[in-house]
C-alpha cells in the first residue's frame, strides 16, 4: 500500500477515470459523490439492518423527528410536535400539514400506522423496538398464528389525518430517538400495492422492487431516481419536501465499489469527495503519513466474535454430518477461546487507528451518559462500578487486560484449566469449527487468520477460515447458519438498550441464538423501571451477563475513520456514524 500513496496525480485522474467510466458513456457529475460502508443490502424498512442501508435511508426517508445535522439530537420532521400524557405513556404527535411524499401525495398519519403495522406483520431484525408499545408483541405474535387480535388495541392510532397517537406499555424516555430510525418511517401504500404478494400461508408480503426507481416513493429531501445495481445510486433533490430550502446540495450519488485501491484512487484524483469507511491498512498508513483529510473519532460500536449458542452445529461447519455436539454451548469453552485472545495484537498490527481493546460489549466512548461497568466473573477485586473514563485508562493500561475488570481477562493459564474441565484438554476432541467473515473487509480476514493461529498455539484448538460476500454472511448468521463469526454492532440511539436488546430471546437480532430468562427479565424491569439512575443499573447488570456468560468475544472497540476534504460540509465524523445529508454540500 505504500506505494499507492507516491502514485502521480496526472495518472491517479486517469486510473481513476476508468474506474468510473469504463464500459459507460459520459455522464453529469453529482454535486456530492461518495462511497459507503459498502453496498446497499436492502432498502426495505422491514428488512434492513446495516448501516449502509440506514445511511442512505436517512438521505431519502424522514420520519416524526429527525436527527440534527450538528447535535445529533431529535428535532421536529414530519411532526411539529407532541403532546404527552402526565403518565408519559400516551405520546400525541401533531403532524406537519405541508409534509408530501416525492409523487406529490399528503403524508398522513394513516401512512405512519399502516407501517408500523408491517413491521408487526411482517416481523424484521427491528421489529423489537415496537414491542415498547402498547399489545404490539401480542398483535405480532397473533397474527403469526394467523389468529389476529384487533388491531384497535394495539397503541398505534392514526386519530386524524394529522393526529397520531402512540400509546406505550411502560414511559420510554427515548422514544423521540426511537421514531427519528428508519423502521420507525412511515411508507406509501398506494405505491407498494403493484408489488404485493400473498405467501404460502395466506399472509402478503412486498417485492423489493417498491424501494427501486422508478417505483419508489418517499418523504425525504432526496429521491432516488437510479440504482445501477452494484455501480451506483443517484439522488435528486426533492421538489416535494417540506424544507427543501434548506437542502444544501442538488444531487447525491453513491458509488459502488468494494476495492480498496480504487476507492482511494477515486478519491485522490477527486471523483469522490467522501470515503465513508478507510480500512485499517490504508487509515493506518494515511495517518502515519500526517493526512489532515483523515478524519478519525471515537465510534459507538464493537467489533466482537459471535458464537452460536446451539446444543448441536449445523450441517453447513461440519462438513454436512448433522447433529454435532457444539462445544460452544459450553460456557466454559466460549470463555477458554475468549481468554486465548490476544487483543492487543490485533489493535496493534491490524486495526492501528488507536482502538481500544475490548473487555466489554458496550464501548466507553462517552455517548452513555451515567452507565458504568460492573466487574468481571473472574475479578478478584469486586470494585463496585467502573466509569467511562476509568475504563478507558485501564483498557491502556499495561496488564490492563490480564488483570482484574469488567469481562472476561486474557488468561491463557485459566483458559487452558476450563477447556480441559469441558472435556477438551489442549483442544483434543474439538470439532473443527469455521470462522466466518466478510471477504470484502481486509481487516476481518486478518483477524480471521490471528484468531486461528492464536487459538491453535494457545491451545491446540484448531479452526479455519470462511470468507463470504455480505448478504450471504448475513443471512447465514440470521439463520444461525455458521458457528464463530466476526461481526460487529453500533449503537443506533443513545441509550445502553439499543445494545443490550440485541441479545434478549424474543431479537430477531439475536444471531448467537443465547437465551437467559435472567437477562431477558433484567430487561424487561428495565423498560418498566421509571427511575433512570434504577434503569441504568438494571441495564448494566444486563450487560456484564454477556459479557460474562460470552456469547461474544468483544475484540475491540471501533474507532470512525472517514476521508473528506476541508471543502466539504455536514460529514463530520461523530461516534454513531450519523450522516445527514440534507445539510451535505460541497463547496466548489
Amino acid at each position: 500500500m505504500a506505494r499507492l500513496l507516491v502514485i502521480p496525480l496526472g495518472l491517479l485522474v486517469l486510473l481513476a477515470g476508468a474506474v468510473i467510466w469504463s464500459g459507460s458513456g459520459v455522464q453529469q457529475r453529482s454535486e456530492f459523490r461518495f462511497i459507503n460502508r459498502g453496498d446497499i443490502f436492502t432498502l426495505d424498512i422491514n428488512q434492513m439492518s446495516y448501516l449502509q442501508d440506514f445511511r442512505l435511508t436517512y438521505a431519502i426517508r424522514e420520519g416524526l423527528y429527525n436527527l440534527d445535522a450538528e447535535t445529533y439530537v431529535p428535532v421536529p420532521a414530519g411532526a411539529t410536535g407532541y403532546d404527552l400524557s402526565p403518565d408519559k405513556r400516551i405520546w400525541t404527535f401533531h403532524l406537519r400539514p405541508e409534509a408530501k411524499w416525492s409523487n406529490g401525495d399528503p403524508v398522513r398519519a394513516a401512512d405512519y400506522e399502516w407501517s408500523w403495522r408491517r413491521m408487526l406483520e411482517e416481523p424484521g431484525e427491528y421489529t423489537y423496538l415496537f414491542y415498547y408499545i402498547k399489545n404490539s408483541e401480542e398483535y405480532e405474535r397473533s397474527y403469526a398464528k394467523n389468529q389476529p387480535i384487533d388491531f384497535a388495541t394495539v397503541g398505534i392510532k392514526a386519530v386524524d389525518d394529522l393526529t397520531f397517537r402512540v400509546t406505550l406499555s411502560d414511559p420510554v424516555p427515548y422514544l423521540l430517538d426511537l421514531v427519528a430510525f428508519p423502521p420507525f418511517y412511515p411508507r406509501n401504500q398506494k405505491s407498494m400495492e403493484p408489488f404485493k404478494e400473498k405467501t404460502l400461508d395466506g399472509k402478503f408480503t412486498y417485492r423489493n422492487e417498491y424501494t427501486r426507481p422508478p417505483a419508489v416513493v418517499t418523504n425525504g429531501p432526496f429521491s432516488l431516481k437510479v440504482w445501477d445495481f452494484k455501480r451506483r445510486l443517484i439522488l435528486e433533490q426533492s421538489d416535494q419536501y417540506w424544507d427543501r430550502a434548506n437542502v444544501k446540495s442538488k444531487s447525491i450519488e453513491m458509488v459502488v465499489n468494494d476495492n480498496v485501491l480504487s476507492q482511494f484512487l477515486l478519491y485522490e484524483a477527486g471523483d469522490v469527495d467522501w470515503l465513508a469507511d478507510v480500512p485499517g491498512e490504508l487509515a493506518a498508513e494515511l495517518k502515519d503519513k500526517g493526512r489532515k483529510d483523515l478524519r478519525t473519532s471515537p465510534a459507538f460500536g464493537t467489533c466482537f466474535l459471535t458464537f452460536l449458542c446451539q446444543p448441536t452445529l449445523p450441517p453447513s461447519t461440519t462438513a454436512g454430518e448433522a447433529g454435532v455436539k457444539n462445544p460452544l454451548a459450553d460456557i466454559r469453552v466460549r470463555q477458554a477461546l475468549a481468554m486465548a485472545i490476544d487483543k492487543r495484537f490485533i489493535v496493534n498490527t491490524i486495526t492501528r487507528m488507536g482502538e481500544l481493546p475490548a473487555r466489554t460489549y458496550l464501548p466507553p466512548d462517552g455517548t452513555l451518559r451515567g452507565f458504568t461497568w460492573l466487574p468481571g466473573a473472574f475479578t478478584q477485586n469486586k470494585k463496585d462500578r467502573i466509569t467511562a473514563e476509568e475504563f478507558r485508562q485501564l483498557l491502556v493500561a499495561p496488564g490492563g487486560l490480564e488483570g482484574d475488570g469488567p469481562g472476561v481477562p486474557t488468561d491463557l493459564a485459566r483458559a487452558k484449566q476450563l477447556l480441559a474441565e469441558a472435556g477438551y484438554p489442549e483442544g483434543r476432541g474439538m470439532p473443527v469449527m469455521p470462522i466466518l467473515y466478510i471477504t470484502s473487509n481486509p481487516t476481518r480476514a486478518k483477524i480471521a487468520q490471528v484468531l486461528k493461529s492464536q487459538w491453535k498455539t494457545n491451545l491446540g484448538v484448531d479452526v479455519t477460515v470462511q470468507g463470504v460476500e455480505g448478504k450471504i454472511f448475513s443471512q447465514r448468521c440470521s439463520k444461525k447458519d455458521y458457528a464463530i463469526g466476526i461481526a460487529a454492532w453500533f449503537g443506533d440511539y443513545p441509550d445502553a438498550s439499543t445494545f443490550t436488546d440485541k441479545y434478549k430471546s424474543t431479537s430477531l437480532q439475536n444471531d448467537c441464538d443465547w437465551i437467559r430468562p435472567e437477562f431477558d427479565d433484567l430487561c424487561a424491569q428495565a423498560t418498566r423501571e421509571p427511575d433512570p439512575d434504577k434503569r441504568l443499573r438494571l441495564l448494566e447488570r444486563a450487560e456484564n451477563m454477556i459479557d460474562s456468560e460470552v456469547p461474544i468475544v468483544p475484540l475491540y472497540h471501533y474507532v470512525n475513520v472517514s476521508l473528506s476534504r476541508d471543502n466539504v460540509k455536514g460529514v463530520r465524523a461523530n461516534p454513531r456514524q450519523i450522516t445527514i445529508f440534507k445539510g451535505v454540500k460541497v463547496e466548489r
